[in-house]
């Protein structure tokens, strides 16, 4: 049976409105509506991407990968050296563009989370990182861990959450404030992403230490609007990667964190060269396979504020050639028209400057907001208040612990002042559930335990 609500509102409400934007207040976040442009990772592929675009619309954010040790044995391992040879690399404008730098606890072999985690003797490499993030002293972007729970990394569940912590409140602690960390997941992995016991997250470090959370979708079966979020396996339902892709961005907004599409190529799409086409239609078939989703999968998320185009032939390794060919230069139909859309009003592009003010999270909704809910726990019926500071877009929205977005509870413009609502849990299961309140700019959560 379907759940049902009943709200009984005590404060005057306007007519509910449609909620379009997503600002979390996040650091190094863009203004409302807006999303940072971004290039993946390789150099050469870098520039050939960056040739795409006219001076105005060159992507702002660009990527460089970085193991933690690294091969200290052959190549001494990461360095300030490198580090800044990755902030710095000479296709870079260091004056209009900002890195994204993605982090993995290898030794180009060995996975070293538990290491990192549970003893010393890498803790070196924090301090090699400090060094070069204060050198560089430029708004930065982390990812920590890749694809944290892929099972390609080969990460220990519990574990991982300790060394995201620990390199986080370690740079911290070495008064490191120019970084946004990134809590990142690829829809092949399984959906566990926000699992829990007695001893804690199983894959998230908390919310103290995680400011964006990352996306990786490749395939259009991760993204695609049309594609179910379930689909029937051997007489039962299971989640689809499209699935798990909602169910992560619907984690991300219980937890109050914009969303950075960290790797994004169209694998498996095998674009066609131009001058191999037989009537020029090739690049309009694969346009609508993946591109045309994959922007409409964009308009669906306002929550998805960075994205970063990884503009390689997957051919040239080994490992990736049956991924096919994703460079966007090669088809002047997909390249035209990927400038086109990148050219809206929704993106960001170099030049713009990312402010280096420091946002703690601890002040991102400040102590006036007091929402809350009593009694708690409740039988049936639970009175939520909630106070704003100024005139507001409101909306109160009602998760499981899971993440998913069961239902609205209010949605309209609140004025400044104290305001209350009594929620009917109607057939509600007994539970824990979260009470999320998202105002421009802010969002709070508080749990709420039905008892029946």
């Amino acid at each position: 049976m379907k759940p049902s609500f009943n709200i009984t509102i005590i404060t005057l409400v306007s007519a509910a409105l449609s909620i379009t934007y997503a600002h979390y207040g996040a650091r190094y976040e863009p203004p409302d509506g807006r999303t940072y442009h971004g290039v993946g990772w390789h150099n050469l592929s870098q520039i050939e991407y960056f040739n795409i675009f006219p001076d105005s619309l060159q992507p702002i954010l660009v990527q460089f990968m970085s193991p933690l040790p690294g091969d200290v044995q052959r190549r001494g391992g990461m360095t300030v050296e490198r580090l800044m040879n990755g902030f710095q690399a000479e296709h870079i404008d260091e004056d209009r563009q900002y890195s994204e730098m993605s982090v993995h606890f290898t030794d180009n072999t060995n996975t070293l989370d538990t290491t990192f985690a549970l003893t010393d003797r890498l803790d070196g490499f924090i301090d090699t990182m400090a060094i070069a993030f204060r050198q560089h002293n430029r708004p930065i972007f982390l990812r920590i861990g890749g694809e944290m729970n892929g099972a390609w990394n080969g990460y220990t569940p519990w574990v991982f959450p300790l060394a995201f912590r620990k390199l986080v409140e370690g740079l911290r602690d070495r008064d490191v404030e120019n970084f946004a960390s990134i809590w990142c997941y690829e829809p092949d992995a399984p959906d566990d992403f926000a699992d829990s016991t007695r001893e804690g997250w199983k894959w998230y470090p908390g919310d103290d230490v995680v400011d964006w959370f990352g996306l990786v979708p490749f395939d259009v079966d991760h993204f695609d609007p049309d594609t179910p979020d379930s689909v029937e396996q051997r007489e039962r339902w299971v989640i689809s990667k499209k699935g798990k892709t909602e169910k992560f961005l619907r984690f991300a907004e219980a937890r109050g964190k914009p969303v950075y599409l960290n790797e994004l190529t169209a694998r498996h799409v095998w674009i066609t060269p131009y001058d191999e086409e037989v009537d020029s239609t090739h690049g309009s078939v694969d346009w609508e396979a993946w591109f045309a989703p994959f922007f409409e999968f964009l308009d669906n998320h306002p929550g998805i504020k960075a994205m970063n185009y990884i503009n390689l032939d997957w051919t040239q390794y080994d490992h990736w050639e049956h991924w096919g060919d994703a460079r966007l230069q090669i088809n002047e139909y997909i390249r035209d028209r990927w400038v086109e859309e990148l050219s809206g009003e929704r993106f960001i592009h170099a030049g713009y400057e990312i402010p280096q003010a420091v946002y703690d999270n601890a002040e991102v909704v400040p102590e006036d907001f007091n929402l809350s809910t009593y009694p708690n726990p409740f039988n049936s019926y639970s009175t939520i208040k909630f106070e704003l500071d100024r005139t507001a877009n409101t909306t109160i929205s009602l998760y499981d612990l899971n993440g998913r977005r069961m239902a609205d509870l209010v949605t309209g413009q609140f004025s400044a002042g104290s305001h209350s609502f009594i929620w009917d849990a109607g057939d509600l299961p007994s539970g824990l559930y979260l009470i999320r309140l998202t105002t421009p700019g802010r969002s709070h959560s508080v749990k709420a335990a039905l008892v029946k």
